[in-house]
């Protein structure tokens, strides 16, 4: 006899094996990317034949040029869908990572160095392909939850690879994590050819008139506003956790323990209410998400001890993480092309650059309760825009 229950709304259902196998390679890129990354300034101290001050100004060049190209480089490479598969050049990006990476091992001066952070930015550009593979290989009710798996993807592949590749450094030297990544982009990449199917060119897409262009500037916002509140702290965490009278040693361990924790919160976040849209409406859970958000942030300015404080973050974070892969799937059922995907996801790299300078700008002439501010107004003007486009709203 069949029993009867309550059937649950969120009740778990296991993604298409591509899925997985998508995600699981995007995270492999995300891990070998930040394995390496946490070591590149002592790799270019190590190589440089300049003064500190050349040597500090070349750090900055060499991390941070990569934002740029990867910017740049993220409307082209979903463009390339119109008339290439999306899971060739997938492929293909992670192939030519892979030995940009292991190239970085032999550099041994700053300027070429330099030159592959930029060949390796404009690579980076390739995780819009994966977007648009996820969304074709998506149905209309998983779409948004899978889409959440894949930036969740991305997210823990940038929690796990700064501590690991950090470790690896100190046990085998500085060039081991570059041949560690070179070999692990491959084994992920040979999961991506077994497990993930083909899927065709997406053809030339209708051309945007005005009403879409409005769409794209307002799903722009959301996913550029979404990304800097995830990534503005990392860079100010010394200065927040000094106002709760912490020593040094104690706040180190602390400001670890406050990213990991939240991003952990962000990750949880990000699927728990992606799947609830499909139940209760994405236009009701991008609005409570966004003013949910806006209110933890402005609550941070109330945090009496590293405690609370933590705690609010957490909330915060697990908010604000879904927007992104909900803006994503808006237009994604658009069926608006690789191009304008690629457009939306360059706001994600552009905040990743964007919000730790905003974040320090305003430190050095205000306050943090300033800081929590201009980032609540921000994410409240966000929404605003979402609200007054009725174009971008779902039924």
């Amino acid at each position: 006899m069949q029993k009867r229950g309550i059937k649950l709304p969120l009740s778990f259902k296991m993604p298409d094996k591509g899925i997985i196998f998508l995600a699981i390679s995007q995270f492999g890129m995300a891990f070998a990317n930040n394995f390496v990354m946490v070591i590149m300034p002592f790799y270019i101290l190590k190589i440089s034949p300049y003064s500190q001050r050349d040597t500090v100004l070349w750090i900055g060049m060499v991390v941070g040029g990569a934002s740029i190209t990867t910017t740049l480089a993220a409307p082209f490479w979903g463009g390339l869908t119109a008339r290439i598969s999306p899971k060739f050049l997938f492929e293909r990006g992670l192939f030519c990572s892979a030995f940009v990476i292991l190239f970085m091992g032999f550099a041994s001066n700053i300027q070429l160095l330099f030159f592959l952070r930029l060949i390796q930015g404009a690579l980076g550009g390739a995780s819009t392909i994966g977007l648009i593979l996820t969304s074709q290989l998506s149905t209309k009710e998983n779409i948004r939850e899978n889409l959440s798996l894949f930036q969740n993807s991305i997210t823990a592949g940038q929690l796990l690879g700064p501590p690991l590749g950090a470790y690896a450094a100190t046990a085998m030297g500085y060039r081991f994590p570059f041949f560690a990544a070179f070999a692990m982009i491959f084994i992920f990449l040979i999961f991506c050819h077994r497990y993930v199917r083909y899927v065709p060119p997406q053809g030339e897409p209708r051309r945007p008139d005005a009403s879409l262009k409005r769409e794209i500037l307002c799903g722009w916002l959301l996913c550029f506003i979404a990304t800097l509140n995830l990534i503005y702290m990392p860079g100010i965490l010394p200065f927040i956790l000094r106002t709760f009278q912490l020593k040094e040693h104690i706040a180190v361990s602390f400001a670890g323990i406050i990213m990991m924790s939240y991003t952990a919160s962000s990750i949880f976040g990000s699927y728990l209410l992606c799947r609830l849209s499909s139940k209760r409406g994405l236009n009701s859970i991008m609005v409570l998400s966004l003013i949910i958000a806006s209110f933890f942030q402005l609550l941070l300015i109330t945090s009496e001890n590293v405690f609370s404080f933590g705690l609010v973050r957490m909330l915060q974070t697990a908010f604000i993480a879904a927007v992104f892969p909900l803006t994503i799937s808006i237009f994604a059922r658009k069926q608006v092309g690789g191009k304008v995907i690629g457009l939306l996801n360059s706001a994600r790299f552009l905040g990743n650059a964007v919000g730790p300078l905003l974040a320090t700008t305003i430190l050095a002439f205000f306050d943090l309760a300033s800081l929590y501010m201009v980032v609540a107004f921000l994410t409240l003007l966000s929404l605003f825009f979402f609200l007054k486009t009725e174009e971008l709203k779902e039924e």
